[in-house]
């Protein structure tokens, strides 16, 4: 019986160890490309890709949870893993975050993140970026 016990008690262990490993995460992100909306005179509406200065910001992140931290500002996502779609709903290394009108989707394997911004009210609100990220 102990040694049922013992076994349960280390396999419960070894089950978690990858999830506490990253259980909270800080990392260093940088934009590669950035682009958004703004005023034109050639594009329907008046509206046309600019590109915007890149930045640089960092993440503290678990699964249920991201902080982006940038210029003394902390906007906070709340988080959701990424299952592939069909019978076997096998989960996948990315995790997928929103706020208000902000989205955030980060490749835990890679290091690989895309963040979008979109606000249906205000067409020239409109942003998505990408780039990578490293450990702190």
């Amino acid at each position: 019986m102990r040694v049922a016990i013992g076994i349960a008690l280390v396999l419960a262990l070894l089950g978690t160890i990858p999830s506490l490993s990253q259980a909270r995460r800080a990392l260093l992100c940088e934009e590669t490309v950035s682009v958004g909306l703004g005023q034109g005179e050639s594009a329907p509406a008046g509206l046309r890709a600019q590109p915007i200065p890149t930045r640089t910001f960092s993440l503290i992140l678990n699964r249920e949870m991201l902080n982006l931290i940038f210029a003394g500002r902390t906007e906070f996502y709340e988080c959701q893993e990424v299952y592939y779609r069909g019978e076997g709903r096998r989960r996948t290394n990315t995790i997928k975050c929103q706020n208000a009108t902000n989205f955030f989707t980060l490749d835990l394997a890679g290091l690989n993140f895309g963040k979008s911004q979109l606000n249906p009210e205000d067409q020239t609100e409109i942003r998505f970026s990408y780039g990578t990220c490293k450990p702190i």
